[in-house]
């Protein structure tokens, strides 16, 4: 059973399917690897934009309370129920920017990537040497 073992094509030291098999044993713990990180991100990404959505309600409900009861007797409350509003708004569309940012510049799998377009151009030099 040894001997058949070791006379198998792809247990030659040099051989081109090994090497091609190992590789892609490599690139797929790293892809792996680099599936965790993309959790891991997506994951502290989502709880970051929660928490800050749950005390943005909480805090923007209290603050109508108070500045409704501090100006409730003038007579221009709606006014100033207007303001603060649109300084929620304006909040919202900062915090919003600053999310599509983070989104916009995270590449996932981006080193699984870049190694996979080397193994491809070394390939393609390798075939291309053998062919001459």
């Amino acid at each position: 059973m040894a001997s058949f073992a070791s006379s198998h094509p792809l247990d030659a030291p040099g051989s081109a399917p090994r090497v091609v098999v190992e590789a892609l044993a490599h690139r797929s713990e790293l892809a792996a690897l680099e599936l965790r990180e993309a959790q891991e991100h997506g994951l502290r990404t989502a709880l970051i934009m929660g928490l800050a959505g749950l005390l943005g309600l909480l805090g923007g409900f209290a603050v109508n309370l108070a500045i409704a009861a501090a100006v409730w007797n003038r007579e221009d409350r709606a006014s100033i129920l207007a303001a603060v509003t649109a300084v929620y708004l304006v909040g919202a569309g900062i915090l919003a920017y600053l999310a599509s940012r983070r989104l916009r510049t995270w590449h996932p799998f981006s080193e699984t990537c870049r190694q996979f377009h080397e193994d491809c151009a070394c390939i393609h030099d390798v075939i291309v040497s053998s062919a001459r």
